[in-house]
């Protein structure tokens, strides 16, 4: 029979060696991807990916196989391998596009470089030292109610918007509008809203927010209810939309930024096209990436492709 001081010094053995470190980590383990070090996935202290079931004792020690800087290339742009638990991306994390366990993911860059777009073509003009530098000359948002405009024209067919009743002062005005100009008032509703990954939807915000391709599908389902996919890439080869040059591009329009402006397969970003500030310069309304909110910037010509979509 096993007396109690035996058992409570059992006990206090057991919890010593519970709080020292494993003996197991920190030891060389080979898998089919390579060789690595026995690490804890709790800690996820690893620079690359875990694999499991190369290291003694319990599934929390696996296998991490160093992976620091590796490239990967995804349909919304190349990018490099990283942990998601980090959360040190400066853009957004795809999955799918790196070897090993789940949360190692391609980290996407999402630039947002201010420089104005030229007219009539996609050739880079003239730097700006900062976007802000140009924010009191943005266009000022729609000054309109966004429902009732909509609730007043909901049978309009086309680019313009037919006032049904031209006595009535809400339809008299919005027969000065066009639907891509609802479509930038239904984005300007967000601005200040913060950049989640995978955020947005037909309704609104999700998760807290919008991404890139989220704003955008938004706001011209709200103004259309035509839903998009949830990617850039996709909405730029949606058959739906009408590719405009940009010489002829309006505001609703959506602008849209690609990997070595290889458009049909390396587009990254998408934004709404606003109009022009009181200097001449073309402005996006658009969610930029991880720390940033939607807001409106001057256009940037670099990797910007050479035609816009009009969804409406």
């Amino acid at each position: 029979m096993v007396s109690s001081v035996a058992l409570i010094t059992m006990a206090l053995a057991s919890s010593a060696s519970a709080l020292l470190p494993r003996g197991d980590i920190g030891t060389v383990c080979k898998a089919p991807q390579g060789s690595g070090v026995c690490g804890s996935t709790v800690k996820a202290d690893c620079n690359g990916y875990y694999v499991p079931g190369y290291c003694p004792g319990d599934n929390t020690v696996q296998c991490c196989i160093q992976a620091k800087n590796q490239a990967c290339s995804t349909p919304d742009g190349n990018g490099i391998c990283g942990r998601t638990e980090k959360n040190d991306c400066n853009g957004f994390y795809t999955a799918g596009y790196c070897p090993g366990d789940k949360h190692f993911q391609c980290c996407v860059p999402s630039p947002d470089p201010p420089a104005e777009i030229s007219e009539g073509d996609d050739s880079t003009e003239d730097e700006v030292s900062s976007t802000e530098a140009v924010v009191a000359d943005l266009p000022k948002p729609l000054d309109i109610d966004l429902d009732a405009t909509i609730a007043a024209n909901s049978t309009i067919i086309g680019d313009d918007i037919e006032p049904e009743d031209e006595t009535d002062p809400l339809v008299a005005r919005a027969a000065k509008l066009t639907r891509g100009d609802l479509i930038v008032k239904a984005a300007e509703k967000w601005l200040g809203k913060k950049y989640v990954f995978g955020g947005g939807d037909c309704g609104g915000p999700t998760n807290g927010g919008f991404d890139c391709s989220g704003l955008v599908l938004h706001a011209v389902c709200k103004v259309t209810k035509v839903k998009l996919p949830h990617k850039a890439q996709s909405q730029y080869n949606l058959k739906k939309g009408k590719h405009v040059k940009l010489s002829q591009i309006r505001p609703g329009d959506a602008l849209f930024w690609a990997t070595g402006k290889k458009c049909g397969s390396k587009v990254h970003h998408v934004g709404i096209y606003v109009g022009k500030d009181k200097k001449g310069k073309r402005i996006v309304l658009h969610a930029p990436h991880t720390g940033t909110v939607v807001k409106k910037a001057t256009v940037w010509t670099s990797e910007l492709c050479g035609s816009a979509v009009r969804f409406w």
